[in-house]
């Protein structure tokens, strides 16, 4: 014998959130996080790996060193990301960040840690 919902059951359950499909290990979005990070850092740090220019803030490495390959470094751990991303730095403009924001940017650089291109 097979049941029914009610009709004002089912209607409920359509209006509930689905559950996203996990990108990550841990919390945030890295699809959200890379249009973040392109957003507020782009402008001087190396966000992404798909073939475009240095931005003109990274002509000293050290000054806005690119984030896709400072991530591979095996120090710089999900702890250490929320730590910088929270610290305001002398030649950073004072970016606050959400914490969904900061989940979101977290998640995006620790998806690169694994990925050469």
């Amino acid at each position: 014998m097979t049941r029914r919902l009610s009709p004002l059951l089912f209607l409920v359950l359509l209006a509930l959130p689905s559950p996203a499909p996990a990108a990550s290990d841990g919390p945030g979005n890295p699809g959200y996080g890379r249009q973040e990070a392109e957003e507020l850092c782009g402008g001087c740090h190396r966000v992404s790996r798909d073939g475009s220019p240095k931005p003109p803030a990274m002509v000293d490495d050290t000054i806005a060193p690119d984030l896709t390959e400072r991530v591979r470094d095996p120090a710089i751990t999900e702890l250490a990301l929320r730590s910088y991303l929270r610290t305001s730095h002398p030649v950073m403009p004072n970016i606050r960040l959400t914490e969904e924001q900061t989940d979101d940017i977290v998640a995006y650089l620790l998806s690169l840690k694994g990925n050469p291109r």
